[in-house]
C-alpha cells in the first residue's frame, strides 16, 4: 500500500514539475526572451519552446 501511494506522490510531482517547465516556456515566449539555467556554477541559455512543441502538452 505505501509502495502505491509513493508511486502515485512521484507521478504528480513530476506532472507538476512539467507544467512548471512548459508555463516557463510560454512566458519566456511571451516576453521574448531565453531561458538560463545554472546548475552549479554552469550556466546555459535555452530558447523557449516553439508553438508545436508547447501545443503538444
Amino acid at each position: 500500500m505505501q509502495e502505491e501511494v509513493a508511486e502515485k506522490i512521484l507521478k504528480t510531482a513530476e506532472e507538476a514539475c512539467f507544467d512548471v517547465m512548459f508555463e516557463i516556456h510560454k512566458v519566456a515566449r511571451r516576453h521574448n526572451t531565453a531561458i538560463v539555467v545554472e546548475v552549479g556554477d554552469v550556466h546555459a541559455e535555452k530558447h523557449p519552446f516553439t508553438d508545436i512543441e508547447l501545443s503538444a502538452h
